[in-house]
């Protein structure tokens, strides 16, 4: 939360012994006038594909999710926030704070839901225009609209593991070395006609005691996030354990829709993510997952 400060020096207080009168010049100074935007990064709504790659790279459908995000700006504060649902839902729900332990990325207000088939996604959450209400220090959004309209889900990523410039198997990885996590090229991916913001890949890795202590970055937070063009994603030596079993997932996702609203980014995602499962060689620290 941005500070409010309102500073008064009175020369009586600054000097008592020489006393004072009502005349004494007093200097104030007027707080800063916030914004929504100092406040919030951007909002918006997401459908994801989820799939599990397994050891051999094959692929396990795990049904898709349903989110909607306010992302909070450092140092920002947001309350009342909620979403009203497109028909034939037209249901308003809540979003809740969460907290992140990353230093990699910010907190959010969020709403999540899942299904085992699209369908079912579909009916609980329908490809409708939601519409945003919060409140900031800076001001109020009330109804922002974001829309799901003509968008699809992307072919899911394959995650590949590369090391000393060759492919290596999942439970191989030396924490010692560079490891590069690269898939095949983002084919539906295009830069956004509206200048906003293109289409997106997303990478992170959670250890058992952090989640996302790896994450390459989301936009308008960091500058070198990943657009649809990026090919790879390098993990320096030294950022993994040795011992250890972590948990990644690389996304693809498509923007339907972008826009600006009260000043912020906003849009709706269709997108496709690949979790996995991987180990570190080498000796285990027993006291690193606790």
């Amino acid at each position: 939360m941005r500070k409010h400060l309102r500073i008064i020096l009175l020369g009586c207080l600054i000097v008592p012994l020489t006393g004072c009168s009502r005349s004494d010049s007093v200097a104030t100074v007027e707080p800063d006038s916030d914004t929504i935007g100092d406040h919030v990064t951007f909002y918006g709504t997401g459908k994801v594909a989820r799939y599990q790659q397994h050891m051999d790279s094959s692929l396990e459908y795990l049904g898709p999710l349903f989110f909607a995000e306010i992302f909070i700006a450092a140092g920002g504060e947001v309350t009342d926030a909620s979403v009203l649902f497109p028909p034939p839902v037209n249901e308003r729900r809540q979003l809740e704070y969460r907290y992140s332990e990353s230093d990699e990325i910010g907190d959010v207000m969020y709403l999540s839901g899942s299904a085992t088939t699209d369908e079912e996604l579909e009916q609980k959450f329908p490809s409708g225009a939601f519409k945003f209400t919060f409140s900031t220090p800076g001001g109020d959004v009330v109804d922002s609209v974001v829309s799901f309209e003509g968008g699809a889900f992307p072919v899911q990523p394959v995650i590949i593991f590369e090391q000393g410039g060759q492919r290596i198997p999942f439970d191989k990885v030396d924490s010692d070395l560079d490891l590069t996590i690269t898939w095949p090229p983002f084919e539906e991916g295009r830069v956004d006609e509206n200048g906003i913001l293109d289409d997106l890949i997303f990478v992170a890795i959670d250890s058992c005691t952090v989640e996302d202590m790896v994450h390459s970055g989301r936009p308008f937070e960091k500058d070198d996030h990943l657009t649809y063009a990026a090919r790879d994603y390098v993990v320096r030596a030294g950022t993994l354990a040795p011992g250890q079993t972590y948990s990644m997932y690389v996304e693809h996702a498509l923007l339907p829709n972008t826009q600006k609203d009260y000043g912020m980014p906003a849009f709706a995602t269709f997108a496709a993510s690949t979790y996995m499962d991987f180990q570190t060689t080498g000796e285990t620290d027993p006291s690193y997952c606790n």
